[in-house]
């Protein structure tokens, strides 16, 4: 359960709420990270109680519902990394 609250213990990263919504939603977090951004200069109270609310939400389901932890080369790479095959490969023994 220690590995799904990791999100929180990386030095770059604010709580790691934007990092966690999008490994767990399956988006580039970066995406969410401009939204908030954008946010705060239109109402910083606003957004940083948003932010504040979804660190709530991200506390509680990683710590209530714990699952399968994304290691981070698997999550960098993709849900269909590691099924993809070398169509080349026989080619490639033929031609050696």
């Amino acid at each position: 359960m220690l590995s799904r609250l990791s999100f929180m213990a990386r030095n770059d990263v604010l709580f790691g709420v934007c990092q966690a919504i999008g490994e767990d939603l399956g988006f580039n977090p970066n995406f969410l990270r401009v939204a908030l951004a954008g946010g705060l200069m239109w109402n910083a109270k606003l957004m940083l109680a948003v932010y504040a609310g979804l660190f709530a939400i991200v506390l509680a389901s990683r710590l209530l519902f714990p699952g399968k932890a994304v290691s981070a080369p698997e999550a960098a790479a993709g849900p269909n990394a590691l099924s993809h095959q070398n169509d080349d490969a026989p080619e490639l023994a033929r031609a050696a």
